[in-house]
């Protein structure tokens, strides 16, 4: 196996496409290959040795490293099937898109539509991300599918929206619109919520630690028997991070059912109430 590392030496003035900055490729490429692999843009072709130095090391696992702020690298991690990505800055938009599988770390902030889309593997972010994380394409009727998305700050608007299947956590707080459509899959918020919260919820788990300004009018309270249940999700979830620690040790959360407008049988779990 090939660990690589790409380190920053020349930032562009335009948005690149960095789909295909995935373990897996690069380690079919020769070092000269590699240095000329086109990177597409707006209107612009650059190749990967023009924006980076590129290192490369024998490793165990398939893996990359990019070192630098990369907000400009859009489409980082989409389609990524195997190996570990880690990127040592921020990141642009739609980062690990239509992921199946693998590892993607940013240890800074990333845009708008991360881990859309994605079916399988893990995305760790430290900082924030923007509107429509683990959410649908405009048009599209299926957000995640499946797998992990963790961000220890906030998240934008429309969090998970049309989600289908996976885990979503979020350490601080959400914008308009989260959970919004949803059809089933697991998401979580230790901060606040903004307005609308699980709007067209027709399946699936919202857990907050904290109350909404609003409980969702067309959500009703009750819901008994879902003891076992809860202690399952709070002991998986306490061992993601930090601000979900404690919910083994705590009492059962206030339930609600909803969202009733669409005869949504989804379920809105508010702890420490």
């Amino acid at each position: 196996m090939n660990a690589f590392t790409l380190r920053v030496k020349s930032a562009p003035a335009f948005r690149v496409d960095g789909s295909k900055l995935l373990p897996a490729t690069l380690a079919q490429m020769s070092s000269t290959e590699r240095a000329r692999l086109p990177l597409h843009a707006d209107g612009e072709t650059c190749a990967i040795g023009d924006l980076f130095d590129i290192a490369e090391a024998d490793a165990t696992d398939a893996s990359l490293r990019i070192e630098g702020d990369v907000a400009w690298l859009d489409r980082i991690g989409a389609s990524l099937t195997e190996g570990k990505l880690t990127i040592h800055g921020n990141a642009g938009d739609y980062a690990g898109i239509g992921m199946s599988g693998g590892e993607l770390s940013i240890e800074g902030n990333a845009g708008r539509f991360i881990a859309c889309e994605m079916q399988a593997g893990r995305v760790t972010i430290q900082g924030n991300v923007g509107d429509f994380a683990a959410s649908a394409l405009p048009g599209n009727m299926e957000g995640m599918s499946g797998g992990t998305l963790v961000v220890h700050g906030d998240a934008g608007a429309r969090l998970a929206d049309r989600m289908r299947r996976g885990t979503v956590l979020i350490g601080g707080n959400t914008g308009d619109f989260a959970a919004s459509r949803i059809v089933a899959g697991t998401v979580c918020v230790a901060g606040q919520t903004g307005a609308h919260l699980g709007y067209g919820m027709r399946r699936g788990t919202v857990v907050l630690l904290k109350n909404p300004s609003r409980v969702p009018p067309t959500f009703t309270e009750g819901g008994r028997g879902f003891d076992v249940f809860w202690r399952l999700l709070a002991r998986m979830l306490a061992k993601e991070i930090a601000p979900f620690s404690t919910l083994a040790q705590n009492a059962l959360p206030k339930r609600y059912t909803g969202d009733l407008a669409v005869d949504g049988r989804g379920e809105l779990l508010i702890a420490n109430s």
